[in-house]
């Protein structure tokens, strides 16, 4: 399997659309904080608008044809550009498969239309993967040719949505699953100054160091025999590392090895000490105290904990 499919597949992402915003003139939609593990996202597939960020007072224009993501569930609003005021009022109608949100009286007269929703990440533990990502992903699908395969899903999504026939509900929610992939994938194609298991991702020298801790994390992996399979010097190999993922290759073993084995008690179908072996610890009280100091409890109260929550309410 890949790196970016073994990744995501760790993280077990799911989506969901449940709202269009149909506008006119002067319009203002603020969102809260929802995160960490929930991120909203835009499709703009008309007009154009602008994206306030208050917390790091970023400003960010999104034209017709753009995906804008927020992997860590940033509070945000988007508006008329250049908007000064609050805008007009906006009004909520409930729908059988999304809901509407309009300043109009006549929706269908509108010259903006944004689809919006939200991926949600289970298991409440770390991601090196959303570690990696930035604030907000603005992806301007419609301007690159190369990112047809997104169009035409987004295209897909909007038609189930325009439609509403049978099976609509749950194409729409298997498709807005895909579309996280698909951003991440773009967000790896147009972004340069990738960090973390991205940087590591897009470098050819260094990615083979990635893939073989992602294929055996159980193995006792040192700096020299990561650096062997990149056919570098141990030394120019650790410099480069650092300089691409933000931190020494062991301390990213790490990592990956705590991530997989929050998964794996999350499933709950292994004991503690299954777990620590699966990971590359011998001693069950090694993987306890390295656990711990990851995830900030125990493997057990951690299993517990993602149990409970998966229970049915």
């Amino acid at each position: 399997m890949d790196t970016l499919s073994e990744l995501v597949g760790w993280l077990d992402p799911r989506g969901r659309m449940d709202l269009r915003c149909l506008f006119g003139e002067d319009w203002a939609a603020p969102h809260e904080a929802i995160g960490p593990w929930r991120a909203p996202f835009h499709i703009l597939l008309r007009g154009r608008c602008e994206l306030w960020l208050p917390d790091s007072r970023a400003l960010l224009q999104v034209e017709e044809g753009s995906l804008v993501v927020l992997p860590r569930g940033s509070a945000h609003v988007l508006r008329t550009t250049g908007l000064e005021s609050e805008g007009r009022a906006i009004r909520l109608r409930h729908g059988e498969l999304v809901d509407l949100k309009t300043n109009l009286r006549q929706p269908a007269k509108a010259d903006t239309d944004i689809l919006c929703g939200e991926f949600e990440f289970p298991g409440r533990r770390r991601s090196i993967l959303l570690d990696a990502l930035p604030e907000t992903m603005v992806i301007p699908f419609a301007q690159h040719p190369e990112y047809g395969w997104l169009q035409g899903l987004v295209r897909l999504m909007a038609h189930e949505i325009e439609q509403q026939r049978a099976g609509a509900a749950a194409i729409v929610a298997q498709l807005s699953g895909t579309l996280f992939t698909l951003a991440v994938r773009a967000h790896l194609a147009t972004r340069p100054e990738l960090s973390g298991v991205l940087g590591l991702m897009a470098s050819p020298r260094l990615a083979p160091a990635l893939q073989a801790m992602l294929a055996n994390p159980e193995a006792a992996w040192t700096v020299a025999a990561l650096a062997g399979r990149c056919h570098m010097s141990r030394a120019t190999f650790a410099r480069e590392f650092a300089r691409r993922a933000g931190t020494g290759p062991l301390e990213l073993l790490t990592a990956l090895r705590m991530e997989l084995a929050s998964r794996l008690l999350a499933h709950g179908g292994q004991d503690t000490a299954s777990v620590g072996e699966a990971v590359g610890y011998r001693s069950e009280a090694a993987f306890n105290r390295a656990f711990a100091r990851h995830a900030g409890v125990t493997p057990g109260r951690f299993r517990r904990a993602a149990l409970d929550a998966a229970k049915p309410a």
